[in-house]
């Protein structure tokens, strides 16, 4: 077994409620369902399906934070409307306040308050108007004709996985590829661990890091496995302009993969300026 040093955290990002704007973190708790209280509570229509902002763009205008706790047990996260107002995800009227200002009927829940839940999809838009049979070619996950939904993490409403992470390195290749006006700002691309590497790594870092293992902190992640990137890095958000030019890049030079998913086998605490370190 050998160690390489990869680089350090730069910040760490929590998205209490699915699809919302988040808040930044200076210390984090990660455990078997990845950083404590991300994507803890989800909106969802009365069969089930998520609302995500691949198609209810609209979320993106909301925000969600539990007043930066890294470990906020089992309160809500208090959610701001686009207008100012705010109330938390567990208030009795929640649903209806969500309900009132999205136009239809909508649930606010924690994870795992329903027996079935399962994302929206819409296979025409998914990958911002490319087909999906071609981005997905020779991968093994398939969107099957006619599907409309996909599976979520379990204990979560995250997409695929409980923990995401990328590195500055990636996105300074990914802004070289697209151009010198490329917007690529990790908010676009909403990580949990924003990692800093250093100055000579070239190319898509985490590719490196696929079959081994990483420790953040005091966190070890494995399983870890290249993150497919959807119609969400291109939409306008907040200090985010929309471009389409990312996600074609992305799929173009590195078959929709950026950045990287794990899982944790150590679970613990990270800081921002903890070391990151490659275990082979």
């Amino acid at each position: 077994m050998s160690e390489l040093l990869v680089g350090h955290v730069e910040a760490l990002f929590r998205y209490p409620v699915k699809s919302m704007q988040g808040e930044q973190l200076k210390a984090a708790r990660v455990g078997p369902t990845g950083v404590v209280g991300d994507r803890a509570f989800g909106v969802r229509e009365p069969e089930g399906r998520v609302l995500t902002a691949k198609r209810t763009r609209e979320l993106l205008g909301w925000s969600a934070s539990f007043g930066h706790d890294a470990d906020p047990g089992d309160s809500g996260p208090l959610i701001t409307t686009p207008d100012g107002e705010t109330f938390r995800a567990t208030d009795d009227t929640a649903s209806a306040q969500v309900s009132e200002r999205l136009g239809r009927e909508v649930i606010v829940e924690r994870a795992g308050s329903s027996a079935e839940v399962f994302g929206e999809l819409d296979a025409d838009t998914i990958f911002a108007g490319m087909p999906a049979a071609e981005v997905l070619e020779g991968k093994p996950r398939q969107l099957p004709a006619g599907a409309d939904r996909y599976g979520l993490a379990t204990g979560t409403f995250f997409d695929s996985a409980h923990l995401h992470l990328l590195t500055t390195g990636t996105l300074d290749h990914l802004g070289s590829l697209i151009g010198d006006d490329a917007d690529t700002n990790v908010r676009r691309f909403r990580p949990n661990i924003f990692i800093r590497t250093d100055n000579d790594v070239t190319g898509f870092a985490e590719d490196a890091w696929m079959g081994h293992r990483l420790r953040i902190g005091a966190v070890e992640i494995d399983h870890i496995w290249p993150t497919l990137r959807c119609v969400m890095t291109t939409v306008a958000q907040a200090d985010v302009t929309r471009d389409l030019r990312v996600l074609k890049t992305i799929v173009r030079e590195h078959n929709a993969d950026l950045g990287a998913f794990a899982t944790t086998s150590v679970a613990g605490m990270v800081q921002v300026g903890d070391l990151v370190v490659l275990i082979t």
